[in-house]
């Protein structure tokens, strides 16, 4: 499912600034090395992968911010647009929770770790969403200080964003509202 969803995920990414052909171009390369290493046919290929899918995630994050950032008003596009950042962002830090465990073995511990699953990327992605909306199961602990700092980073950005981006498009909606209230009552006034 996830192969899935960042070949449709390339195609949400701006033609502007050649986004999208650096996307196209990460993609290969982060699927085959993806599935190399999820069936152990080259043992360095799942960290080369998730260095590549963190790569790809930053590229995706960069994409939609600057789509936001260009919109005029606010549309359902924009909110959708706003939705996927904040869940592409889980994933990115989920990748480098993958990344750092393969790299460093014990950064993580818990239950959910503990079940022998052979690829953890799902689990870093959970692991990933509690930690970005600070809801915090404890099921999944940091245990190092490099592993806990990426977590307050996650948790600090994942508080900002909600409060700052909700701000923006509540604000953005109401002078957009008052914008056309306005217009209507021009067009009114023109027309008596």
């Amino acid at each position: 499912m996830l192969s899935v969803t960042l070949c449709f995920a390339v195609f949400a990414v701006s033609k502007q600034q050649n986004y999208r052909s650096f996307a196209m171009f990460l993609l290969l390369p982060i699927l085959v090395l993806y599935w190399l290493g999820h069936y152990n046919v080259i043992e360095f290929s799942r960290p080369a992968a998730y260095f590549l899918l963190a790569l790809f995630f930053i590229l995706l994050i960069i994409s939609f911010a600057t789509q936001l950032a260009r919109a005029e008003g606010i549309t359902l596009n924009e909110i959708y647009a706003t939705l996927c950042l904040y869940l592409i962002i889980g994933l990115f830090w989920g990748t480098l929770y993958a990344l750092l465990n393969e790299k460093s073995p014990g950064s993580y511990a818990g239950a959910l770790l503990e079940s022998g699953e052979d690829s953890l990327l799902n689990t870093f992605n959970y692991f990933s969403l509690v930690t970005l909306t600070t809801l915090g199961y404890g099921d999944i602990t940091p245990q190092t200080p490099g592993a806990g700092a990426l977590c307050q980073m996650e948790a600090i950005i994942g508080q900002f964003y909600t409060a700052v981006v909700v701000a923006w498009l509540v604000a953005n909606f109401v002078a957009d509202r008052k914008k056309s209230r306005k217009q209507y009552l021009l067009q009114l006034q023109t027309l008596r």
